[in-house]
């Protein structure tokens, strides 16, 4: 018997004592803490000075925590902050009319109203914590990451879930509510328990890492527009980076797919998800009016949600993922903004793949993707000088599903290459795409078309609702890597980094309206085409001697 006890406690003094210190090897942060308990609570932070449901109160995010129970003996360690408006549900999404005539200037125009708001509410202060409080699903990253010491906070954004406060969509509130924390993280302003105690996060260094996609990408854009001191690094994947540039184009109103006939209030509407919704009625009327469907002008409404100019404020690293063939947030939310973080010296990388809206990268290049977001966060949150900034500072998924390195983007090496129009010199009246001009004078004409999709419009033999010019059969590869632009009118397409192999032709397509993208006015109307005084703008890699010796007719030569 004694023998046994004996043997007993040499087991228990011989097992390892719990992991506190974080580990790292080759520069990345090692699973150290898995199989430790993991501490789950919920806390109340309040925003300074911000009460957008009008209750006389701060309003409050509701921030759900997981840690290492190593955080409990005295271990502090970093935090990856998951802001989501969708964590709290969803509700029916309204729709505007899109079948409607463009506006004029000057002329009269019936626009057809958003719904109601509902009646505003009257009574004490919403304080969010009311039972019962669901759990917030884990961000899919957690699993991963928590056990290599790395906190989670989930949390609902503002008027969602059980967050309080009024949606703003994109608006300053939204962006303060993240900073409020951000700054509890770092032991300034105050949180609350789920009893309404006031709580500490005495478990955490402060330094803070933001990720997400769509909405939930977005908001680590805006809170880092705000120069957060504690944010430290952030991963935008699918993120928008100006609200104007999401729901307007030039001057026009975005038929927003694939959520059709969507807009600002009709997202608040989505997204309302806390209790006693009747209290954002105020706010949800101030964003109705101030998207201004009817001009589709850029103004101040649009002009606060755009993150793209504070650039310079940046305190926090930035690694950008997005889709080219992204049709919800689409890439000139990635591409403006990387121009503008490369123009102010913030340290960024980016991830261009070759999907649409969504966190492709994790799913098709799990293992690389997670350890360079190991190694970025390790660096940035930990200390660690692992050379997460070193190296090329862009990855692509070339067309064959490869992922390329490459130094910079655009690709080094692109140059702005213009080509011109020439009417109808190929068969079935389609124009060539060309660098030589064409005669003065020539004029092409469409007649829009709403009901028609713009893909159908680029597959037709022949249209007369839309203009098509190719270049010829390429002799050679041409890398198209940027931003392209046209006209006399200025203005430039999606961005795009495409090699066009040999044997395809380039091809530029003109039209007006489309019926996923546009709004539908009735068919019929005529535009002109100044084709002589027109040119397109391609940032070709090897500049314009790359595209004529490619755009050169191959010559068969006969033995």
């Amino acid at each position: 018997m004694r023998i046994l006890l004996l043997a007993a406690i040499l087991l228990v003094l011989q097992l390892p004592a719990p992991v506190t210190t974080p580990q790292f090897e080759g520069g990345l942060a090692q699973p150290v803490f898995t199989g430790q308990p993991v501490v789950r609570h919920n806390v109340w932070v309040e925003v300074p000075d911000v009460d957008t449901d009008r209750d006389g109160v701060h309003d409050r995010i509701r921030v759900q925590i997981s840690r290492p129970d190593a955080t409990e003996r005295g271990t502090k360690l970093p935090v990856v902050l998951v802001a989501s408006p969708y964590s709290g549900g969803t509700r029916p999404y309204p729709q505007h009319e899109v079948n409607v005539a463009l506006f004029v200037p000057g002329a009269a125009r019936v626009i057809s109203p958003p719904p109601a708001p509902p009646p505003a509410r009257e009574g004490t202060p919403y304080f969010g914590n009311e039972p019962p409080i669901r759990d917030l699903a884990a961000s899919g990253y957690q699993a991963y990451f928590l056990p290599r010491g790395f906190i989670f906070a989930n949390a609902n954004s503002l008027g969602t879930g059980h967050s309080t406060g009024c949606p703003t969509i994109g608006g300053i509130e939204e962006n303060l509510a993240m900073k409020a924390v951000i700054d509890w993280f770092n032991g300034t302003g105050r949180a609350y328990d789920i009893e309404g105690k006031p709580a500490t996060a005495y478990w955490t260094t402060g330094a803070t890492a933001m990720i997400g996609t769509s909405y939930v990408g977005t908001l680590p854009i805006g809170a880092a527009s705000l120069g957060v001191d504690g944010l430290k690094a952030i991963v935008p994947i699918a993120g928008v980076s100006s609200y104007y540039d999401h729901r307007r184009s030039y001057g026009t109103v975005i038929n927003s797919f694939p959520t059709i006939g969507t807009d600002a209030d009709t997202l608040f509407d989505n997204i309302l998800t806390r209790r006693y919704p009747e209290a954002c009625a105020e706010m949800r009327e101030r964003i109705a009016r101030g998207k201004d469907r009817e001009t589709g002008d850029y103004n101040a409404f649009w002009d606060e949600r755009n993150y793209v100019k504070e650039a310079a404020r940046f305190k926090t690293a930035v690694l950008i993922s997005h889709g080219l063939n992204d049709f919800n947030v689409k890439p000139r939310h990635a591409a403006r903004l990387w121009a503008a973080l490369k123009t102010h010296k913030v340290p960024a990388k980016i991830w261009w793949h070759r999907g649409g809206h969504g966190d492709r990268a994790h799913r098709t290049r799990q293992a690389v993707w997670r350890d360079t977001l190991n190694r970025f966060w390790s660096h940035h949150l930990f200390g660690v000088e692992n050379g997460a900034m070193d190296g090329p500072r862009a990855v692509i998924e070339r067309e064959n599903h490869a992922w390329i390195e490459y130094r910079d983007w655009p690709v080094p090496g692109a140059q702005a290459t213009t080509v011109r129009w020439s009417p109808g010199t190929l068969a079935n009246g389609i124009g060539r795409l060309a660098v030589q001009k064409p005669p003065p004078g020539v004029v092409e004409v469409i007649v829009d078309d709403a009901s028609i999709d713009a893909a159908a419009l680029v597959a037709a033999p022949q249209s007369p609702h839309r203009l098509l010019y190719q270049s010829p059969a390429l002799a050679a590869p041409v890398h198209v890597s940027g931003i392209p632009s046209v006209y006399t009118i200025a203005f430039e397409l999606q961005p795009h980094d495409y090699i066009f192999p040999a044997g395809s032709r380039i091809g530029f397509v003109l039209l007006s309206s489309d019926r996923l993208f546009t709004l539908r006015p009735p068919p019929g109307t005529q535009l002109t085409l100044h084709a002589s005084e027109s040119t397109l703008t391609l940032p070709v890699v090897g500049g314009e001697q790359a595209f004529v010796t490619a755009s050169r007719p191959r010559v068969t030569r006969i033995p």
